[in-house]
């Protein structure tokens, strides 16, 4: 699957890197209580150490009932250095320096196959293992560590494992189906489609981006020299035959259609234009680099963010397009012409090929797993 993922690595891409998973030790269940019908609570917290719920503000008051590390309360109240919390349907108080908020419903995903742990340290015991890109929703966090909470269980792993959410439902209005370009917020995604698409409707059709008149000689049945030893070999025009020859392998070799071919060129000059205009650096190992919105507003990019770039141009031109990757490592663009679906070859994917890239644990222009290729 790698080496498929790798042959469609298509124009302008820049590899992202690569992160190895780390092994841990193993660990309890922590799952987050459901709040009582008799709570009178205004937010959620959890505890950070053991510690004992007392009838009131006194550590000399009667113990409740004790709470362990990583417990979900509800506060109703705070006085001085004590909160009043219910847990269970039963209320009382704890020093508030035990508790911290809990962040309810951010999802984000996890960037590497990891354990969670029943404390902010690999020497708690295992809650499970979770694999890489697998979504979480965050509900707290610690030091460099974060609570999470993931197929019913939750638990603790290191902030730095996690990765900024893709488009989600805050993303209601989209042009292009499911193409969000790996944006986060609605107002992100009106300001990336509105920058290309006002560039695309001022320069996509002007003959810059179309042949130049190398190719029309070449298409005329003009051929460079390649003979290194020949006087000519090294003349400019004979190197722009050279290159336009090159170019044109696709038709020439029957990969494309002329059709095809000169659609595709026009619109990968285009992008190449788009990508001069909107300079980024290239960031090795951000992993929250994810979105055209990086490229062109941030000036940040990398495999993920410049593929998003390339999905809206092509969105554009009435090429259809998927982003494809293996979920930590790297992320490619996949189009579909009327030979087939294609990568950076120019060569049309076999159905044993695109069968092998849906049953593998691939994301699809960042929609949740499931999504599939049609052949």
């Amino acid at each position: 699957m790698r080496q498929l993922l790798k042959a469609s690595i298509s124009f302008g891409l820049i590899g992202c890197l690569v992160l190895s998973p780390i092994e841990f030790v193993p660990s309890t269940d922590l799952t987050v209580q459901a709040k009582s019908a008799s709570t009178t609570a205004t937010a959620e917290r959890v505890t950070t150490e053991y510690t004992k719920v007392y009838a009131s503000r006194s550590k000399k008051a009667k113990v409740i009932l004790p709470l362990t590390f990583g417990t979900t309360v509800y506060q109703n109240a705070t006085s001085g250095s004590w909160t009043k919390i219910t847990y269970k349907g039963r209320t009382g108080w704890v020093p508030s320096v035990t508790l911290m908020p809990s962040l309810i419903s951010t999802e984000y995903l996890v960037n590497r196959t990891t354990d969670l742990y029943s404390t902010w340290s690999t020497k708690g015991k295992r809650v499970t293992t979770v694999r890489s890109w697998s979504r979480v929703v965050k509900t707290g966090e610690y030091g460099k560590w974060s609570r999470v909470r993931v197929g019913g269980k939750t638990g603790w792993l290191p902030t730095s494992y996690l990765r900024a959410p893709y488009s989600n439902n805050r993303i209601n209005r989209t042009v292009y189906g499911s193409h969000t370009y790996g944006v986060d917020t609605q107002a992100e995604y009106d300001a990336v489609y509105k920058r290309v698409k006002a560039e695309f409707d001022a320069k996509y059709d002007s003959a810059e981006f179309g042949f130049d008149e190398y190719m029309y000689r070449v298409l005329d049945g003009e051929r460079g020299n390649r003979d290194p030893n020949s006087p000519e070999y090294m003349n400019l025009n004979n190197g722009r035959l050279l290159n336009a020859e090159d170019a044109l392998a696709p038709y020439f070799e029957g990969r494309m259609s002329m059709k095809t071919y000169e659609k595709m060129y026009r619109t990968d000059n285009f992008l190449n234009f788009v990508h001069s205009k909107y300079q980024s650096n290239d960031v090795v190992g951000d992993k929250n680099l994810k979105s055209a919105y990086d490229v062109l507003f941030r000036g940040k990019s990398d495999c993920d963010s410049l593929e998003q770039v390339k999905s809206l141009v092509y969105d554009l031109a009435g090429i259809d397009n998927v982003v494809v990757g293996d979920g930590v490592t790297h992320a490619v663009l996949m189009f579909k012409v009327d030979e087939g679906w294609m990568g950076s070859g120019s060569k049309a994917y076999t159905k044993s090929e695109i069968d092998s890239i849906n049953s593998s644990s691939v994301y699809l222009s960042y929609t949740q797993k499931g999504t599939r290729i049609s052949y």
